[in-house]
């Protein structure tokens, strides 16, 4: 078992929670979509300002309690009706990247998307330090994240791509692309879902047949719309599907962190 990379997919489509880490494979690393028992077009709030305010009450409650520097960030945003400006969006990544610098690691990296979002996925690579570093290094940065960016970043995606604060992300990501006019006015998550499995199921016939980055694109041809379409996926990315680490082979936003330290 290849125990270099550890993969920590971050849901910052309205649950504040670190889904579980495993071990990477040689399959593409698809997000997973809403559970089919959610109910349909539930709301994680009545309003943006809502959603903080129930951060902020539950904080003390939370094994890592989020920072000063962060819970001012998110009062900040109730002066605007709970939209966190790409200033303090970008203030709380460098916050967390500090933090884990200040824990002796390299500065944490991510995808990149329109606006500035970041990629919701963690991806580690411990250059051969072993599995207990790996799992050390990502256990670390999980603390920062929650502790300076994880209510923030999922306030900012919420403001961007689901600002009907859909409880369902593939909601959230369907109403993004009908906002953005890239679908027909008819689509639905539930297509869209059903589509997600048929380019599992396509992706998963080719590769005898193709090349692994061939396979991928041809897999990606059975959506209703452009996947590799920049808003297409400045949509995915802000209902927390980090799509840039989908690929076979992606390199994209893959952190060292035992690189250009003293450890």
């Amino acid at each position: 078992m290849n125990t270099k990379r550890l993969y920590c997919a971050v849901l910052a489509a309205g649950l504040l929670i670190l889904t579980g880490c495993g071990t990477v494979n040689a399959s593409p690393q698809h997000a997973p979509t809403g559970s089919s028992t959610e109910v349909a077009s539930a709301k994680i709030a009545s309003s943006l300002s809502e959603r903080i305010q129930n951060l902020l009450a539950m904080n003390d409650t939370m094994a890592q309690p989020m920072s000063e520097k962060q819970i001012a960030i998110l009062k900040r945003a109730l002066d605007h009706d709970g939209k966190v400006s790409r200033t303090d969006y970008d203030q709380a990544w460098s916050n967390y990247q500090q933090c884990v610098i200040d824990k002796g690691y390299a500065a944490p990296t991510s995808t990149i998307y329109s606006d500035g979002i970041r990629g919701s996925t963690t991806v580690t690579d411990a250059d051969d330090r072993g599995e207990d570093a790996l799992h050390k290094a990502q256990d670390d940065s999980d603390a920062c994240r929650l502790s300076e960016y994880q209510s923030v970043d999922e306030m900012y995606r919420l403001s961007l791509g689901n600002p009907q604060l859909y409880a369902d992300r593939d909601e959230g990501f369907v109403d993004c692309l009908k906002r953005k006019e890239l679908v027909d006015p008819s689509y639905t998550a539930q297509q869209f879902k059903k589509e997600f499995e048929q380019s599992g199921e396509e992706y998963s016939a080719n590769p005898e047949q193709y090349p692994p980055k061939e396979a991928w694109q041809k897999s990606q041809e059975v959506y209703s719309f452009d996947f590799y379409d920049s808003q297409v996926q400045y949509c995915f990315a802000t209902n927390g599907h980090d799509v840039k680490t989908w690929a076979p082979e992606s390199d994209e936003g893959v952190w060292h962190p035992f690189r250009n330290n003293n450890q």
